[in-house]
């Protein structure tokens, strides 16, 4: 009895590792079938990658696709692929700036939290592990509704809502851990 329950553990381990080394990574359309490698630490060139991926190998940068009107977003969804330093171009597209808002913007409560916010900051506070509050201010200066703490690697920083005086409000709603005010 004990021989057969070990006989089986065995197959029921070889199914599952193989499917694992046979599987595309990360919904790479070019890997079907291929086996990946579970110990890389980084992507080769050609690789879906984002902020919240792994890194490109060393020579290699994540670019967001060519005619992407939202780079940023592109990189923050994952839409990314890793290319080779010296084969990107740097970009030409200029955006034009937003008109400064009529009123006094730097009076406002947020925008004298956001000024002093920067006056504080040193270099190697970049460098450390601790979490960043900048507040998030609107064109008037005032608060968005929706703030929240620096991110961490892959790790989003926690949200919270205010009122235009930066005044902690409850959520209209909660989805998956996202505030929704």
């Amino acid at each position: 009895m004990l021989l057969c329950v070990n006989i089986l553990a065995l197959l029921v381990r070889e199914v599952a590792l193989s499917s694992i080394l046979t599987t595309p990574s990360r919904g790479c359309p070019t890997c079907a079938g291929k086996p990946v490698d579970l110990d890389v630490a980084s992507l080769a060139p050609g690789e879906p990658c984002g902020v919240y991926t792994l890194s490109c190998a060393p020579g290699l940068r994540c670019e967001p696709p060519q005619d992407e009107p939202r780079p940023l977003r592109a990189l923050l969804e994952g839409r990314g692929v890793c290319s080779n330093v010296s084969s990107t171009t740097a970009t030409t597209q200029v955006y034009p700036a937003e008109s400064a808002p009529t009123e006094e913007p730097n009076e406002a409560p947020c925008r004298k939290l956001l000024m002093k916010v920067i006056q504080d900051l040193d270099a190697h506070l970049f460098k450390s592990r601790h979490d960043i509050y900048i507040p998030n201010c609107d064109k008037s200066g005032f608060y968005k509704r929706k703030q929240c703490w620096s991110s961490l690697g892959k790790q989003r920083g926690k949200c919270w809502c205010v009122d235009v005086n930066g005044l902690s409000v409850p959520p209209k709603t909660k989805q998956q851990g996202n505030v929704i005010c």
